[in-house]
């Protein structure tokens, strides 16, 4: 069977099939083509055969290396020899009435030369194109992050989310569906990791506790995390010495003021001094146990008056009477 399309496949005779149609069997074309796509077919079937044949080979050089070495050095491993391809028949379509000149020229010539690839231009590492967009590969600036999520909560979600990515694509104005649609799913992503809530779905409690990292992390996918940074002048005095508010009130500065109480309750029961002379601003007691808090401008407090009211002054115990 081999021999005898091998055969009509050399021959010059008219090669085609039983269920052909008649017009099509004297053209010269159709049969170039069809030699053509069975030749194709033939290599395909050999080629399905080389490669069960090479993975016997590599099998048995994995199992027994040494000996496959042997057999190699005494030529009796033969493997399968490479095919060559023909080129494409060369048909003249204008003369059936199709326009081929749309997509000749990328038919010949699909592998782009050395030059080109040297003289393209790239976007962060990817080659541009003419047919790409001018946003193409480039990052998202946080005024079109602030703005797609203005979109996201004005177009809600749609059966069809291509229609929805296409409409926030128009009224962006800068990136096209596809862009808009890789930046949604990036966007949702980063959501979900950072436990907060997808526009239009249901959080389902991812704990925030896990990615705490990312918020640390410059991405312009968050640009309200985006707190500018000033610098204090280093030559300009201060002249006040007195932490701020803010500080004082910080949660290491209530932990810090806490564990200072609980070290002078320790102290109490080992060591007790009564202030019998000094006034608690807090109670209005006087003559109370332990240290007394004081900032050194007139205003003390007993220990239990710091636990209870966590005074914003810089205090510092002293358990030596007045």
């Amino acid at each position: 069977m081999d021999n005898v399309e091998s055969e009509n496949m050399d021959s010059d005779e008219e090669f085609a099939f039983e269920t052909d149609h008649l017009a099509l069997r004297g053209n010269k074309d159709y049969c170039d083509l069809l030699k053509f796509i069975v030749k194709l077919e033939a290599q395909k079937v050999k080629a399905l055969k080389d490669i069960e044949e090479l993975s016997e080979a590599q099998n048995r050089a994995l199992d027994d290396p040494l000996s496959f070495l042997e057999d190699m050095k005494s030529g009796s491993v033969n493997f399968p020899p490479r095919q060559s391809i023909d080129e494409l028949p060369n048909i003249d379509w204008a003369s059936y009435g199709i326009d081929a000149t749309v997509d000749g020229d990328d038919i010949k010539d699909t592998k782009p030369s050395k030059d080109d690839l040297d003289n393209s231009t790239k976007v962060r590492g990817r080659k541009f194109t003419d047919n790409k967009p001018e946003t193409f590969n480039q990052l998202w600036s946080c005024e079109e992050q602030k703005r797609l999520e203005e979109l996201l909560e004005i177009y809600p979600e749609e059966p069809i989310e291509a229609r929805r990515y296409k409409k926030i694509a128009q009224a962006l104005g800068t990136r096209t569906p596809i862009q808009v649609m890789s930046r949604i799913q990036k966007y949702f992503t980063k959501l979900a990791k950072a436990g907060l809530p997808i526009p239009g779905r249901v959080p389902k409690g991812i704990g925030r506790d896990k990615n705490k990292s990312m918020f640390y992390k410059k991405s312009t996918f968050f640009p309200q995390l985006h707190v500018p940074v000033t610098m204090e002048d280093p030559y300009e005095e201060s002249h006040d010495s007195v932490p701020s508010i803010e500080i004082k009130n910080s949660n290491k500065y209530m932990l810090e003021l806490l564990k200072s109480a609980k070290e002078q309750r320790l102290l109490d029961e080992t060591a007790p001094v009564y202030q019998t002379k000094t006034m608690c601003v807090g109670c209005q007691k006087t003559g109370f146990l332990g240290a007394r808090w004081t900032d050194n401008t007139g205003t003390d407090y007993c220990t239990d008056c710091v636990v209870k009211l966590l005074p914003a002054e810089r205090l510092i115990p002293v358990r030596q009477p007045v």
